[in-house]
């Protein structure tokens, strides 16, 4: 059984930096070849692919459509969030 958190508009702004996900993966930096042996190190495979997902839906929230009033997700997704704010942050 699978188990959902639910975060409202506020909750997301404070536990989820989206917008710094989104303008590191989207800036210069990111095509950086320390960049991506990092990125090898600090994610597995399947984190990465995760990872471009969770992008994508950084840049809707902070690009094009903002946060919608609840978003429910599982607690390893949020973990997810988490790790790749760490990650960014870092750079």
């Amino acid at each position: 059984m699978t188990m959902y958190i639910e975060l409202t508009r506020e909750e997301v702004q404070e536990k989820i930096a989206y917008a710094l996900i989104c303008e590191t993966m989207g800036g210069a930096r990111w095509d950086t070849g320390t960049r991506r042996r990092k990125w090898k190190e600090f994610f597995t495979e399947s984190e990465q692919k995760e990872c471009e997902k969770l992008y994508k839906t950084a840049n809707q929230w902070y690009l094009v459509k903002g946060v919608p009033d609840v978003v429910k997700m599982t607690s390893d997704t949020l973990r997810m969030w988490q790790k790749l704010e760490e990650f960014c942050a870092a750079l």
